[in-house]
This record gives structure tokens, sequence and C-alpha cells, in this order.
């Protein structure tokens, strides 16, 4: 699973860590402590949940460089507690009962890790600015909901029936303002506060207000998440220092579930881990409507309820589906060879993604789902680009998202024709568009309403 799932999200994140591969990978034999558990049944959704409250305390050997031979970094021991969530689902009539097994962590544990070579980590470009904390907590998110692991049980069931696989549902946050925040800069006896907003598996963040205890963004986000239950929106406050280490200036969360389902929620929220300050939140649900006749309203309300220097709002989800390819040039795998082969970026405007096959026949199969904000499909296309491993382009697609408005219930699956392309060469793809509207009884954006104020939640200790 860290090979297969956690080291190409690794190499994602810059160009400087394509070649980051795990040398070592050894557990040891001491297994995580089962300390409780409760079960939940769930029979509309034909589920059942067994929430682990686990302990692992172990020495470990994880080694990680950039060669096969050569480790620049690891780690030597872990500590992880917290709630382990285990979905059997779904119900089935014959055995084994249930299709598939899906297990993740509702919430954030507590990791700790012990280190070897850290410093030689942060000599790594694009790491230099991380604290040792900021680093575990980009690793704490890769293991916390919506990130999961699905195994099937039954033979030959398709993964691709779980309900909670795509992020079929939406939030619009407004992060209006904070107060009484402290100060970490101790000549001007202030603070550059941002908040970095964290959620259905992305991550935002507002611009930085300079010198200012009590900043005002008033700034807008849309997140996308799945039915994985118990999923959570964090919010962490940081002191922007430039070249430095920026420094936290305390965090909160709320469940996604304390959204009403038709409506929303406005409130103040006390910082945790900090001796003063509070955070002013609106979070509205959104309807995702297969109905291009509400595209227009949308725009014109979105723009109305826009406020100044605030980011343009979303009026619309496109989902894509990379399914697989025919009629691509054979490549031939070399032993050792890092690249993927028959790579395909896709994007639309700035938003772009990139990922790679191994198989690649003539028959290359990526099944890759990747989901974009669309500010205005009217305006706006789809892009895909496949190259080889040396990186020449073998061809391209440009779809625009008006095609979509036009195609029954806003859906495209098709085979479609690489441009530019010496043989004929195809790649199958899905693309639905939804039109992303506040649910009933939710106010504008901007509309005023009453904040509620929200203290932190109180850890119970556990006997």
């Amino acid at each position: 699973m860290i090979r297969e799932r956690i080291q190409p999200d690794i190499r994602a994140k810059s160009n400087y860590l394509a070649s980051f591969r795990f040398i070592n990978i050894d557990f040891g034999k001491k297994p995580p402590q089962i300390k409780s558990w409760k079960t939940h049944a769930d029979p509309e959704k034909k589920q059942i949940m067994l929430d682990l409250d686990i302990s692992y305390n172990a020495d470990i050997k994880v080694d990680a460089g950039f060669t096969e031979k050569t480790p620049i970094a690891g780690i030597k021991s872990i500590k992880l507690e917290g709630i382990l969530r285990v979905i059997l689902a779904p119900l089935m009539e014959d055995s084994p009962i249930f299709g598939a097994l899906t297990v993740y962590f509702p919430h954030r544990p507590v990791l700790e890790l012990q280190w070897t070579g850290f410093a030689h980590l942060l000599n790594i470009p694009g790491l230099q600015t991380l604290s040792e904390r900021e680093l575990v907590n980009q690793i704490g998110q890769i293991i916390v909901a919506p990130q999961h692991f699905s195994h099937p049980l039954a033979a030959r069931f398709d993964l691709a029936k779980l309900q909670f696989l795509e992020p079929w549902n939406a939030l619009r946050i407004r992060v209006i303002e904070a107060k009484n925040l402290v100060a970490k800069e101790i000549l001007t006896k202030s603070s550059n506060p941002y908040v970095v907003i964290c959620g259905g598996g992305t991550t935002a963040k507002t611009r930085v207000i300079h010198k200012n205890l009590n900043p005002k963004w008033n700034e807008t986000f849309e997140i996308l998440y799945s039915d994985l239950p118990d999923q959570e929106i964090e919010f962490n406050l940081m002191s922007d220092k430039g070249v430095k280490i920026n420094q936290q200036l305390g965090s909160c969360r709320i469940r996604i579930k304390e959204v009403p389902e038709r409506g929303f929620i406005d409130k103040w929220i006390d910082l945790e881990n900090v001796k003063s300050g509070q955070l002013h939140i609106k979070v509205t649900r959104l309807r995702l409507l297969s109905d291009p006749t509400q595209l227009e309203e949308v725009l014109k309300v979105n723009e109305q309820s826009r406020p100044k220097r605030d980011n343009e709002i979303a009026s619309a989800v496109l989902y894509t589906y990379i399914e697989k390819g025919r009629g691509l040039p054979v490549l031939q795998m070399k032993k050792d060879n890092l690249k993927a082969l028959a790579v395909v970026q896709v994007g639309v405007e700035d938003n772009v993604k990139k990922f790679g096959s191994r198989i690649n026949n003539g028959e290359a199969e990526w099944k890759k789902r990747f989901q974009f904000l669309i500010r205005n499909p009217l305006n706006e296309e789809l892009k895909l680009k496949v190259h080889n491993e040396h990186n020449k382009p073998i061809g391209s697609i440009t779809v625009r998202l008006s095609r979509l408005l036009a195609a029954s219930e806003m859906t495209l699956q098709d085979w479609l024709p690489l441009e530019s392309t010496e043989q004929n060469s195809e790649i199958r793809v899905k693309l639905q568009l939804r039109i992303l509207t506040p649910d009933v009884g939710a106010p504008s954006p901007q509309g005023k309403t009453k904040a509620q104020y929200i203290k932190p939640r109180t850890k119970v200790k556990k006997h």
C-alpha cells in the first residue's frame, strides 16, 4: 500500500520528488493494540461499521531516498493512536456476505515519528520551509478521510460500486474573519495571518494579511466530499514568515455532519492549542444539478454576491474519468525505469493533473477519477494531453465544457480521437457536468446571518 498509493502521491507533489522511493519498509512483528471497539449498523446503506480504538507504538525501519541503494532519511519508530474505522459493505446474500472491506481514520490520529536523517530531508527543494510538525501533519493527511483503502472480499466485486468512491457532495466555505490572535512578531507585537483549509482531500488557503491580529478575509472556497462517514473540515491559522518557517496561530475543525442537510452554519470557533483567538466561518451545503437551465441564474447570483477581492465562486463541477486508450504507440518497459509510460495530463485552466500507466502495449489503462471546480462552463474547456516516457507528445484532446450542457444528463462517455498523432489513437473518457447551487433555505454567500459562538471540543479522559 505504501509503495502503490503513498509513494505516487509524494512524487506528484513536486518535480524534485519525481524519483522519490521507499527503499526499506519493515514494521516489525509487533501488532497494534485494540483498546476498545464499537459497532454500528446501517441497514439503509447495507453496511456495518467497526470503530477500533487502536494504539501502535513500535520500532520500525522505513528508509527513503532517490536511488535504490542510498537512503537519505528514514523513520525508526512510530507512535499512532486513534480511531480506525472498518466498513463492511455492501451486504450481500451469498458468502462472504460483504462485498468489500474499507479502512480509514475518520479523524486525524495522534502521530509521532522518530526520524533518521531529518536534516537531509529538509534539504529537498519544496520542503525547506516545513517544520517537523508540519511534515508529520502532511503525512497524517494521507491516512485520514477521505483517503481510504478498499479491498474486495467477494470474487469479482467491482469497487466502483462503493457509494463513497466519488465526492458527489459539495460545501461552500466562507472564511470571514478572526479576532484576538496571538502575536508572533516580537517587534511589531503582531502577526501575518492566513488560513489553511483542509477537507475532502483538498487544501486551500486565504491570502496573507500583514500585521493584523483581527484580520478580515471574506474569501470563498468550495470543497467536494464523498459519503465516507464522519469527515471533517480543518482550519489551521498560520503567521507568514516569508522565507522562514511559518508559525502556528491555532486551529479548529467542524464535522461535515454539523452542517444541516438543507441549510448552513455561521459560527465563531475558539482556536485550539493557543492562548487566544477565534475564527468566524460560514459553511453552506450545495446541491449538484444535472439541469443546464439553472446555469444562467447561478452565474448571475454568484456574480452579485461575490465580495470585492474574493475569488470567483464556482458554478459547476466537472467529474472526469480517464479509463483507457487504444491504438497508442507500443513502448518497451525498461528494468528499474521509474518513469511512467503513456503519461496523461488533464486540466481545466491552471488546475492540471498528471498521471501515468505502466501498461502500454497499445491498450493502456489508467482508470483515474478527477474533479474540477468550474467558474463558468460557457467559457472553459478540458485539455487532455498524452506523452510518452521521454515527454514526447503522442496526441491531445480538447473538449469545450459548453458541449456537455447540450448532452443528455450533461454526460459524455465515448472514445475520443487524439489530435496531432501519427496513428489512429483514442482515449475512452467519461465526463459529467453538474451545476452547483445552495440548498433550499440557505442564504446567498453574502447573506447576513447571526453567527453562533462555538467553544472547542473538550477531550474526554479515558479510564
